[in-house]
Order: C-alpha cells, then structure tokens, then sequence
C-alpha cells in the first residue's frame, strides 16, 4: 500500500537507521518496526480507569512510604 505520513524527527531517524542497518527500503523498515511493536505484549491493564501493571508474584512490595521517599528524592 502507498500512503504519506507525516512523522516525528526522532521517529524518521530511528526508522531511517534501521532500514540502513538491514538493508531495507524506508518503508519496509517501517512496516517491520511497526509489526515489532505492535506484536509486544505488555502485561498492562485497565483498573478502575487507570492503567496498571501486574508484576510477578516474586516481585518485592513497593509501599507507598519508599514511593514518598522516591518523590522528594526527584524534587
């Protein structure tokens, strides 16, 4: 298919590397990245109306005072 879009700087320079990389025409390489990311399965859902993520069992609890901590850390 033939189409024209209109895309970001960093987006045109990422794709244009990548088809350069593997030998691909401009289009192909964003057909294929385009594919890639749509095909990753990101274990995100929707709660309540806000998006979370579901980490492994495993996974050690975040409590919200080490969340606080983090916050005036980044201030």
């Amino acid at each position: 298919m033939r189409t024209t879009i209109t895309i970001e700087d960093d987006a045109f320079a990422t794709a244009n590397a990548y088809a350069k990389a593997r030998a691909l025409k401009l289009g192909q390489a964003v057909s294929e990245l385009i594919r890639r990311g749509s095909a990753e399965k990101l274990p995100l859902r929707q709660k309540d109306g806000v998006w979370v993520f579901d980490l492994p069992a495993d996974a050690p609890q975040v409590t919200a005072r080490q969340v606080r901590q983090l916050l005036d850390e980044s201030a």
